[in-house]
C-alpha cells in the first residue's frame, strides 16, 4: 500500500518520478530498520569486517563500541563526556580515516568510544556503534521506508529537482543536529530531528518536548495528569516519561491531529534551560520516504495527493 501510494504521486509528473528514483537508487547501502531506526553496513578500509551502524541525525558526534574499536586497531585518543538524553557519561576517543559506506568512502572522523556493546541492529544482530552527523554532514541520505533501504550520496542537481517538485521542510544547524520549525497547539516550537530516536507502532505522532516546552505549549491550562507514562533508555541512563495528549502538531507542509507529547525529565541534556525536544522517523515513515538534504538545509518528502 505504502510503495504504491509513493509511486502513484510520482507517476502524475515523469521528472520528479526520475529525480525521487535516483535519490532512492544512488548509493544503496546494506540497511535495515528496526523499530523506525535506519541501520546501515559500514566497512573500515577496503578489507574491513562489515558491520552496522545506526544512523542517527540526533548526535553531532559519531560513537563506536570501544571493544570493537580495539579489535580494529584503531588509535586510541583523549576521551571526553558525553551528554545524553538521560545523564553525562565519560567516554573515550578514537580516529576513523577510511570509514567506507558501499562506494562511498567519508571524510575522517574521530567518534567517541565506550561500552555499546549492547546496541542491536535489524534482526536483534550486534551493531558497532552510531554514525552522526559529523559523518554525514555533507552528504545527502535518503530514507527510504517504503522499501526498507536507505541510499546515501553526495550533493548533485537531483536533490534540488526532487525538492522543487516535492514538499520540503527547511532544517537548521544545532550544533551539529538538524532543526526543525515546528507549531504544537498554536506554540511555536523548535524541535530537533533524531533518526535514531525508536518508537514502537502507534497509529499517532510521538514528539518529545523539554521541561520548558511543554509549560509553553500547556499555557494557562492547569496542569493534568499524564494520559500514560512510558519508560525510556538513553545515553546515561534510565529516565521515565509522562505522556500528555496533544491537539495538532504542524511541520512545514505537514500537519498531524492528535500528537503524543512526551516530556522529558530535566536530565543530561535536557537539564540545559534552552534543551529543546526532538522527533524521529516514525514521524516522516507514513511518507514512504524522507530524504535529509545536508547542504541543502532541507528534508524532502514526496508530494502530496
Amino acid at each position: 500500500m505504502l510503495t504504491s501510494l509513493v509511486l502513484s504521486l510520482l507517476a502524475a509528473d515523469p521528472a520528479c518520478e526520475t529525480a525521487f528514483q535516483t535519490l532512492r537508487t544512488a548509493n544503496v547501502v546494506e540497511s535495515g530498520y528496526s523499530a523506525h531506526v535506519g541501520f546501515v553496513r559500514a566497512r573500515i578500509g577496503a578489507e574491513g569486517e562489515p558491520v552496522w551502524l545506526l544512523l542517527d541525525t540526533g548526535a553531532n558526534r559519531s560513537a563506536l563500541d570501544a571493544g570493537f574499536a580495539a579489535r580494529a586497531g584503531l588509535p586510541v585518543l583523549a576521551g571526553s563526556r558525553v551528554e545524553g538524553t538521560a545523564g553525562v557519561i565519560e567516554a573515550g576517543g578514537t580516529r576513523v580515516e577510511d570509514l567506507r559506506l558501499g562506494g562511498l568512502v567519508l571524510p575522517a572522523i574521530e567518534p567517541t568510544t565506550s561500552d555499546l556493546s549492547g546496541l542491536q541492529g535489524p534482526g536483534g544482530e550486534p551493531a558497532a556503534g552510531i554514525l552522526g552527523s559529523d559523518a554525514l554532514a555533507g552528504l545527502v541520505v535518503t530514507l527510504d521506508f517504503a522499501r526498507g533501504r536507505i541510499a546515501v550520496a553526495p550533493p548533485s542537481e537531483t536533490s534540488a529537482r526532487a525538492a522543487a517538485c516535492g514538499r520540503t521542510i527547511a532544517t537548521h544547524d544545532d550544533n551539529g543536529i538538524l532543526r526543525v520549525d515546528a507549531v504544537i497547539d498554536g506554540e511555536a516550537l523548535p524541535l530537533r530531528y533524531d533518526s535514531g530516536a525508536g518508537l514502537f507502532e502507534d497509529p499517532h505522532v510521538w514528539i518529545n518536548l523539554s521541561q520548558g516546552q511543554w509549560a509553553q505549549v500547556r499555557g494557562d491550562r492547569p496542569e493534568a495528569a499524564p494520559i500514560a507514562t512510558l519508560g525510556g533508555s538513553g545515553t546515561g541512563g534510565q529516565v521515565s516519561l509522562p505522556v500528555h495528549a496533544g491537539e495538532r502538531l504542524e511541520i512545514g507542509p505537514l500537519a498531524w491531529d492528535e500528537p503524543r507529547l512526551i516530556v522529558q525529565p530535566a536530565q543530561g541534556y535536557f537539564a540545559r534551560p534552552e534543551a529543546v525536544g526532538f522527533v524521529g522517523n516514525a514521524l516522516f515513515w507514513s511518507q514512504g520516504l524522507v530524504t535529509i538534504d545536508y547542504p541543502g538545509r532541507r528534508l524532502t518528502l514526496p508530494p502530496a495527493d
